[in-house]
């Protein structure tokens, strides 16, 4: 058996809570890749700023200026066989 497979995947977190997976992502392109989903999600809004910053679990934050909704980069395994 081979060593799992570590992905870059991209999540948005509502306002809610709720977190929806919104696609996987390489290394070093995860702003742009949330940036294109916020523009198609909400085309009128305007992000003035993005900051990141990474937690105890190892996930990357990206806020993109909307105070209650964010980004979430998670590094998950792909197990094969």
């Amino acid at each position: 058996m081979s060593d799992p497979i570590k992905r870059l995947k991209l999540y948005f977190q509502h306002s809610d809570g709720s977190v929806d997976y919104v696609c996987d992502v390489e290394n070093g392109l995860y702003v742009s890749a949330a940036l294109k989903d916020l523009y198609e999600r909400n085309p009128k809004y305007q992000s003035y700023y993005q900051r990141t910053w990474k937690d105890d679990n190892g996930w990357i934050w990206i806020d993109v200026g909307s105070w209650s909704e964010f980004y979430i980069i998670k590094e998950e395994s792909d197990e094969k066989d």
